[in-house]
């Protein structure tokens, strides 16, 4: 009797002891229960494509830009792929916050569907990505550009706009100038002066240059800014200097030695200034300045260097610290000899280095210019003008 009443105890306790436990753990658990809040972040962080119809291997390493605006976020590459580039299918790498899905929106025809993000995507229908954030509600819808150069890079078009805009020149020159053009001429003994705006080309204005001589030597007119001044500047035959503030108003500056040329500005790693050719007695020399008043002698020019009907471009790229130089070519030199010879002009410690290059075409009757972070020379040949 004492022995079932000592197992009805034993079980009785071990009944209350389980379910305390039991109670305990159902109460540990709600206590330290935690509730998701699911983001609603539907953004898309970084995309990129690869294509194996892409033999040169030129997706991989374009770089597209995400712009946020809520109003109106686009997906785009800033930097245009290659002309007539063509791909069909791609594989796209997109990085999200997380999200939940993408639906692709197509066109060409129209459709739209769930995207898994291992498909290939036809990249040409490609219209709108959009993005379902985690918590399944919240969802962003970008456009989708994919930009290829329209027309040939390396190609320059022209397009004739207007005819007859001034009486026929004895001389002339076309001088750019932030979006305008300048263009100087001669009739007879009057010194005339046309500008017009550089995003048309037919509207022409007339104006009355004062101060430049009948002398003038059309091809040394040149502009240039400093310190966000600007400065033109120009010869005539009997090497003395002009200076103007609009290209338009001019007056002769008195210098200290003959000015024999002048190539425009000079980059330099402290202070820019204009480079000059000046005659020093019997020597000719390279010279800075910044006005003409003064002139900071420097040395020799070489022999063979060009001091007249000559083309030039300065060359300062801000992402580049060395890149500071002065490109010149075709033209005369002293003794009225034809320079064939591409020179490149730095300033390296007070004095003026060059490095002499005779391509393998002509250069005689160039000109020389800037274009799309390129350096083009426009050169007669065969009786075409060929870049």
């Amino acid at each position: 009797m004492k022995q079932m009443i000592s197992n009805r105890f034993y079980i009785c306790i071990t009944l209350l002891a389980v379910l305390f436990i039991s109670s305990s753990c159902l109460s540990s658990d709600d206590d330290n229960r935690v509730d998701y809040d699911y983001s609603s972040d539907a953004q898309i962080t970084s995309l990129s494509l690869q294509s194996y119809e892409d033999s040169l291997k030129v997706l991989p390493s374009v770089k597209f830009s995400i712009n946020q605006v809520a109003s109106a976020p686009v997906i785009f590459n800033r930097d245009s792929l290659p002309y007539l580039f063509d791909v069909s299918n791609v594989k796209m790498n997109v990085a999200t916050k997380g999200a939940s899905g993408i639906k692709l929106h197509l066109i060409n025809p129209d459709s739209t569907y769930i995207w898994d993000m291992n498909d290939s995507v036809k990249i040409k229908s490609l219209k709108h990505i959009e993005v379902y954030a985690a918590d399944g509600i919240t969802t962003k819808m970008y456009s989708f550009r994919l930009n290829t150069h329209q027309q040939d890079p390396d190609t320059i078009f022209w397009q004739n706009v207007a005819n007859n805009y001034i009486d026929t020149p004895t001389d002339q020159v076309t001088i750019a100038n932030a979006n305008n053009f300048y263009t100087y001429y001669k009739i007879g003994v009057d010194i005339a002066l046309s500008t017009y705006s550089a995003d048309d080309g037919e509207t022409w204005t007339e104006e009355s240059v004062t101060g430049l001589p009948q002398n003038v030597v059309f091809t040394s007119i040149q502009n240039d800014t400093f310190e966000e001044d600007e400065e033109w500047y120009a010869l005539d035959t009997d090497n003395n200097a002009y200076l103007s503030e609009d290209g338009i108003d001019w007056e002769e500056q008195v210098t200290d030695l003959p000015v024999i040329s002048i190539f425009g500005k000079m980059p330099s790693y402290s202070v820019d200034s204009v480079l000059v050719v000046v005659k020093d007695e019997d020597v000719y020399r390279f010279a800075k300045t910044m006005d003409f008043s003064s002139l900071h002698l420097l040395n020799e020019i070489p022999a063979g260097f060009p001091v007249d009907n000559f083309a030039t471009t300065t060359i300062k790229d801000s992402l580049i610290y060395t890149a500071k130089y002065l490109l010149t070519t075709g033209g005369v030199n002293i003794d009225g000899m034809q320079n064939n010879n591409m020179w490149l002009l730095q300033e390296n410690e007070g004095e003026i280095t060059y490095i002499p290059k005779e391509p393998d075409f002509n250069v005689t009757g160039s000109s020389l210019f800037k274009y799309d972070d390129k350096i083009y020379l426009l050169t007669p040949e065969n009786g075409k003008n060929v870049f």
